[in-house]
């Protein structure tokens, strides 16, 4: 039986795993089974690899996996990186003469595989606790910029992130690459990346016609990769845009929506004895 859909690449914050950041059993248990049958499972993300490790683990997850929001596609069984884009270093500079006008947010630079920051602030010391991540601080972020940062993550309360999200808008020049990954993080990518743009990179990496993958996610940095999916599908919860966007609705991570996903796609019995596996 050839499925029609080949490949499931889903989020991590919010749609694998909740708060707590632990992936239920029942979606362990659906990944290995879907697996077996020759589904690969990818996961896509804004977290780098050193965080993204203990949920690819977790799940025995295939590569290769988009990182950064898009700006890197990985493949970890070889440590070769596929593809790649960067922030111009102009960028960088202007939003950090921004920022220091927001005294109430935290950015962070990710630079050379690593992730800087200028003062551990309460919201910087919960990042690196919610990713169990080393947050380096230095003393200037301009020091970093010899090289070109992948991204910018800058952390706040959602009235001051809303705020600094309309003067990045109103910035002259071209539109800066802004996006919220979730409530509290407001991200800074390299021109026109987004998951969305990295997908199709994953799919040709596996072989896979993008009109054969399956991508699910919570938040509005998961929408372009919804879109650009054969079958885009949607947390429950999930903002307005998202969810109009989306061919479904999964249950939230608290309820194994993933396994809903896998169960509902490949496992049902509509899809052990159809061809085609389109709910």
């Amino acid at each position: 039986m050839t499925l029609q859909y080949a490949v499931l690449v889903a989020d991590i914050d919010g749609t694998l795993v909740p708060e707590n950041k632990v992936v239920p059993p029942g979606v362990v248990a659906a990944v290995k089974a879907v697996q077996a049958r020759g589904v690969r499972v990818c996961l896509a993300t804004g977290r780098m690899w050193e965080a993204a490790r203990e949920f690819v683990n977790a799940i025995g997850a295939d590569p290769p996996v988009i990182l950064y929001n898009g700006a890197q596609v990985f493949d970890f069984r070889t440590g070769r990186t596929l593809w790649t884009r960067r922030l111009p270093q102009e960028t960088a500079r202007q939003i950090l003469v921004l920022v220091r006008q927001f005294p109430n947010v935290s950015p962070q630079l990710y630079v050379g595989g690593r992730v800087y920051a200028e003062r551990m602030t309460p919201f910087v010391e919960l990042y690196a606790r919610r990713d169990h991540l080393t947050v380096h601080v230095i003393p200037r972020f301009e020091d970093l910029l010899a090289e070109e940062p992948v991204k910018m993550l800058i952390i706040g309360d959602p009235p001051d992130l809303a705020a600094l999200s309309q003067a990045v808008a109103a910035l002259p020049g071209p539109a800066i690459n802004q996006v919220f990954s979730q409530r509290d993080y407001l991200e800074i990518l390299p021109p026109g990346i987004s998951k969305g743009v990295a997908l199709p990179v994953l799919a040709e990496a596996l072989g896979v016609a993008v009109e054969r993958v399956v991508a699910v996610g919570d938040n509005l940095n998961d929408l372009t990769m919804v879109e650009a999916a054969g079958l885009g599908i949607a947390v429950e919860g999930s903002p307005p845009a998202l969810l109009a966007a989306a061919g479904w609705v999964c249950p939230p991570p608290e309820r194994e929506g993933v396994r809903a996903v896998i169960e509902r796609v490949w496992l049902s019995d509509r899809t052990k004895t159809e061809e085609g596996g389109r709910p």
